[in-house]
């Protein structure tokens, strides 16, 4: 008898024990269902910004969303509400090649970088604007205002200038880019085109410079020439002068010498006692 109340007790407690376990498992079932779709609690870091939406018939994209900033600890329902968040530093994206046409149509490729940083006081536009990820963003709106951007600003310049004036293009983009990115909460920091000169472009201004140096050189030897004829000139007119004075002080002193020659060695002489000198005082 003893034996059989034994057994029962030990029967008693393991039907216990196991509907301990069953009811542990129930409330953590019934726990994880409720942290899954009724509470949650996230946790937003420094450098990040959230913002907590309702969430509505993800068919009907016309849905007007009821949003707010959310920082720090946020408390939420997985199941009516959503949680989307930014990183508040500065961003940097790099995109492939984008073809772009000059305004006489020649073709030039652009390969864009772009930093930016999201407006904290526009992230619920950021949202509402997109209803996405920054990463969706850089892969999808963004990259099409970007493209947009460099054909518009393609189009001002022809290839000439295009070439030549390569800071003015790259400050045409920024305020471009800068207004449309402006539009969806966005803050452009720095750009660059990495612009590449298509090669018959390159051919083009290394013969123009060929050109252009071959004038220059033909130019000096012209203005060289000059110079030297002008020296030879003056150096022609120098020894004529140099041969007449020569010319004019032989004749003189020719006259001289023949004058000595013919002197038959008297002197001139001066009153009635004769005198060398006359008195110009008489």
């Amino acid at each position: 008898m003893p034996i059989e109340i034994e057994e029962d007790k030990k029967k008693k407690k393991g039907n216990k024990k196991w509907k301990f376990l069953l009811v542990l498992f129930l409330i953590l079932v019934i726990g994880g269902v409720f942290s899954k779709f009724f509470m949650q609690i996230k946790h937003i870091q420094s450098g990040y910004i959230g913002v907590q939406s309702s969430i509505g018939n993800p068919l009907d994209n016309t849905v007007d969303y009821n949003s707010k900033v959310v920082k720090g600890y946020v408390v939420f329902m997985p199941m009516y509400t959503e949680i989307t968040i930014y990183p508040t530093t500065i961003q940097t994206v790099a995109y492939d090649s984008i073809r772009v046409n000059a305004l006489d149509g020649t073709e030039f490729i652009v390969k864009p970088r772009i930093s930016y940083q999201v407006d904290e006081s526009k992230v619920e536009l950021l949202y509402k604007s997109n209803n996405q990820s920054l990463s969706e963003v850089n892969n999808n709106y963004l990259k099409e205002i970007v493209a947009h951007s460099y054909a518009q600003a393609a189009g001002v310049f022809s290839s000439d200038s295009l070439v030549s004036n390569k800071n003015s293009f790259e400050t045409l983009v920024g305020n471009i880019l800068s207004s449309k990115m402006g539009e969806i909460g966005l803050i452009l920091k720095n750009t660059n085109s990495n612009l590449q000169i298509p090669q018959k472009i390159k051919d083009i201004i290394a013969l123009r410079s060929q050109v252009l140096q071959n004038a220059i050189l033909a130019e000096d030897k012209i203005k060289q020439a000059e110079a030297e004829a002008q020296i030879a000139l003056l150096e022609a007119r120098t020894k004529s002068r140099e041969d007449s004075l020569k010319n004019s002080a032989i004749t003189s002193l020719a006259i001289q010498k023949m004058f000595i020659e013919k002197w038959d060695g008297k002197l001139p002489v001066y009153g009635e006692t004769p005198k060398i000198y006359k008195n110009i005082t008489e």
